[in-house]
């Protein structure tokens, strides 16, 4: 893996890895992530992140659950609390889908189990840096109109003010992604908001759900709706 590909990202971007076994942190993660083009440091677990926190800031958290004095899924809650933008990922040997699920819901934007590929941490970790870390080139748009939900959430308005009706699960997935506009969200995370049980569900299912709600903005409005699929994660509306 090369550090050179960083195409979209304006400057490396600073990674927080927490994991109390040291071989594993040491000669595995921080050595690959450095090379992949991370400003990465190491932590055993809470203490050394809350400490390293007060003296600098990280675009990203690559963090284990099993830690000695804090477990991760707190760690998230916590982090998201303080930092709604920094991007969370677990890499974790807790890999039921009930663990999965709290991660998500404790504010981590994906969820990785153990034993995973280090190609596949490093794809993740780009891809949610390309959406935490702000593009200083690009020119405010605070005084345009932008798309956004109704008052009742049933309709999309976009940025003309014209109207386009949503069902009951486009309205349920569209609420999820504006609650974090500009953040990727799980697939996993707005599957568990349609159905109960995600293993009842097929993950295709949500693709033309996404699908069908691009082209009826486009039939309606004529215009495209900023929703876009990040790779490996999710998707992320940039509104």
């Amino acid at each position: 893996m090369r550090a050179s590909s960083m195409e979209a990202v304006r400057r490396p971007p600073t990674l927080a890895v927490v994991e109390d076994d040291r071989t594993f942190r040491e000669d595995v993660l921080l050595p690959v992530l450095t090379q992949s083009g991370f400003s990465a440091v190491g932590m055993n677990g809470a203490l050394e992140l809350y400490r390293s926190m007060t003296q600098r800031s990280y675009d990203l958290v690559l963090l284990d659950i099993d830690l000695p004095d804090e477990d991760g899924f707190s760690i998230a809650e916590h982090l998201r609390s303080l930092s709604p933008r920094i991007g969370i990922v677990m890499l974790t040997g807790y890999d039921s889908s009930q663990d999965r699920m709290r991660g998500l819901r404790a504010g981590a934007d994906a969820y990785l189990p153990k034993p995973v590929d280090m190609e596949e941490v490093v794809t993740t970790l780009r891809n949610l840096a390309r959406w935490v870390i702000p593009d200083e080139s690009a020119v405010p748009v605070s005084t345009q109109a932008k798309w956004r939900l109704d008052d009742r959430g049933w309709c999309i308005l976009t940025p003309r003010g014209v109207q386009i009706e949503m069902n009951l699960a486009e309205r349920q997935v569209m609420a999820m992604l504006a609650a974090s506009a500009g953040r990727p969200v799980q697939r996993e995370a707005l599957i568990a908001r349609l159905v109960k049980n995600a293993h009842d569900f097929d993950p295709h299912r949500l693709e033309m759900l996404i699908h069908r709600l691009r082209k009826k903005c486009e039939q309606v409005a004529e215009e495209e709706l900023p929703l876009r699929a990040v790779r490996s994660v999710g998707y992320v509306l940039n509104w």
